[in-house]
């Protein structure tokens, strides 16, 4: 995947997320229309870059701002 895309991807989930506090990919996925596989390397591209932190809860896997 071009690193382009995947930082393009990366700060439209950052952006997305900054108007809420903890979401589950699914949620993700739908507020942003990323497919899966392109949503996944744009949060771990976050996640490297300490933007966000991903968390389990009881509802699964969470992910909020850093």
């Amino acid at each position: 995947m071009d690193r382009k895309i995947m930082t393009m991807n990366a700060e439209k989930v950052f952006r997305a997320m900054k108007k809420g506090y903890q979401y589950t990919l699914a949620k993700l996925q739908e507020i942003t229309t990323i497919g899966a596989t392109e949503l996944c390397m744009a949060l771990l591209v976050l996640i490297k870059d300490q933007k966000i932190k991903q968390f389990k809860s009881s509802d699964g896997v969470q992910y909020t701002l850093a």
